[in-house]
């Protein structure tokens, strides 16, 4: 999965020396993941912890979460997408201060609706995200505050219903400095998350098997699809391979690919 730590830049209207308020963390999983069924109700915490010296204001609010292979992820409105939970939560509080070396939680209560035709995976984000202090004696000055935000997934698993299905894209090579990349996108077209093991057997023309090469793991939402890199690193060039990659999901959830390389 991609990580759910964004830094931005907020410029404010005052000149003053770079303020960092990197103090804020969120202790535990960024992404907490619920088995439930329709008509449950269920409850969750975030714990939020201030590592520095002084008092932080926080605020949280809520977005759905999108993301494609070409690295793009989207923070759109809670509950614009149709697979989105953001309309079964309730949480609080939504602005606090953290106290210097203390630490706070943000408790969720989670609502299922009841309704039979849910099946695959929920999801939405919650956004913890620091509040820059704006101090009147700064006017007409020009600062750069780093404001942290985490955005901490609240995923539902419908028990026992739905399935992840990957769809392959055509793989490309890709060289990134000094290292050359096979790109295997997979699309997510089922209605549950997966998360495949991705391998690679290359065989040359006489059929003799050269190498078997892996990705790293990678999660996959319901209408999402994500890039895995296969680092080609010495393998010949110069040659014509069959090859064969094979996405292993949970239990017998098994996607592959016969695929012809030349590089």
């Amino acid at each position: 999965m991609k990580r759910n730590k964004i830094l931005f830049l907020c410029l404010m209207a005052v000149l003053l020396p770079f303020t960092s308020m990197a103090s804020i963390e969120v202790v535990g999983s960024l992404r907490q993941v619920h088995k439930a069924s329709s008509g449950d109700i269920y409850k969750g915490e975030i714990k939020i912890q201030n590592t520095g010296n002084t008092d932080q204001e926080i605020k949280v609010y809520q977005t759905d979460l999108q993301y494609d292979y070409k690295d793009f992820t989207y923070y759109n409105a809670p509950g614009s997408q149709k697979r989105s939970n953001a309309k079964w939560i309730e949480f609080g509080p939504k602005t606090a201060v953290v106290r210097a070396n203390s630490s706070i939680y943000i408790q969720y209560t989670v609502t299922v609706p009841h309704n039979d035709s849910l099946k695959g995976t929920y999801w939405s984000v919650l956004m913890v995200e620091g509040v820059a202090p704006i101090k009147p004696s700064q006017a007409g000055q020009v600062t750069i505050n780093t404001v942290i935000r985490y955005a901490i997934q609240i995923v539902t698993d419908i028990k026992d219903k739905g399935v992840g299905k990957l769809t392959f894209m055509k793989p490309t090579l890709v060289r990134e400095g000094d290292q050359l990349y096979l790109a295997i996108d997979l699309e997510n077209t089922g209605d549950h998350f997966i998360a495949p093991d991705l391998s690679m057997k290359l065989f040359n023309q006489s059929g003799s098997l050269v190498k078997e090469l892996e990705a790293p793991r990678r999660g996959i939402f319901p209408g999402c699809s994500t890039r895995f890199r296969i680092n080609l690193d010495g393998v010949p060039s110069g040659k014509t391979y069959q090859s064969v990659i094979v996405a292993q999901g949970s239990g017998q959830d098994v996607f592959g690919l016969n695929y012809t390389l030349y590089f």
